[in-house]
């Protein structure tokens, strides 16, 4: 199909680009109009009890506490599993979660091999406004320090060589993700066109295909012979017996 057979089509089919204009436009509006989400991240470090023989994860590494972390995440998201990630630096609003709360133990290893030997707790909040996003941080701190005592008085332990929570920041930066709307509009704008000249272009080939067979019809009709005209002839051509 050339330019000229294409713009032919597009004139023939114009209510088919009128639909397909008022429904790109009405994309391009949604599209450019998205409100954006404020996201944060923190860390929620896990500290041992401070004692000479003893000393916590942040004065000697070799003594860490990555399986209780394990115990708190779990807790605090009732049981269900985070989704598991290939790097630390992948965020919620990235995997589709644009509103909610994600605790989960950072992976410090591959994709392939995971390593889940980290001593804090990763902290995400995604919310429509920055108070609401300051709100559940806070909420998410408490909920963690109420696991780490809940279950430290199940065991029994001794205020003396109980484990804390602290988070890293006590003002973690909260920050704007949003798509940029003149390319957002450009695209869906695009999309919209690409749709709707593909349908105008198969209602042609469509078309075409059955002019073809109804032509195809008719002369195969006028190529057939009258068998009635066809004995008149015969009979014509008789001699007459004298």
């Amino acid at each position: 199909m050339t330019s000229r057979d294409l713009i032919v089509a597009a004139l023939r089919r114009w209510y088919v680009m009128l639909v397909g204009a008022v429904i790109s436009l009405g994309m391009v509006y949604v599209a450019t109009h998205q409100q954006p989400v404020y996201w944060t991240q923190f860390n929620v470090l896990l500290i041992g009890p401070q004692d000479p023989e003893f000393p916590n994860y942040l004065e000697d590494p070799r003594f860490t506490l990555y399986p209780f972390v394990g115990v708190v995440v779990d807790d605090v998201n009732g049981g269900e599993s985070p989704m598991l990630t290939a790097s630390v630096e992948t965020n919620m609003v990235g995997q589709g979660i644009t509103d909610g709360v994600q605790v989960r133990v950072p992976n410090l290893g591959t994709q392939w091999r995971r390593e889940m030997t980290a001593s804090y707790i990763d902290v995400q909040v995604a919310a429509p406004t920055p108070e609401e996003v300051t709100r559940r941080s806070d909420t998410t701190i408490a909920e963690i320090a109420d696991s780490l005592a809940t279950r430290q008085d199940e065991l029994g332990i001794v205020p003396g060589m109980r484990v804390s929570s602290r988070p890293a920041t006590k003002a973690p930066l909260i920050y704007q993700i949003g798509g940029n709307p003149l390319r957002a509009a450009a695209a869906t704008g695009m999309s919209g066109a690409a749709i709707t000249i593909a349908l105008v272009c198969w209602l042609e080939r469509r078309r075409n295909r059955r002019l073809a067979v109804a032509t195809t019809a008719s002369a195969t009709t006028y190529a057939e012979p009258d068998p009635q005209a066809g004995t008149a002839a015969a009979a014509d051509r008789t001699p007459a017996l004298v």
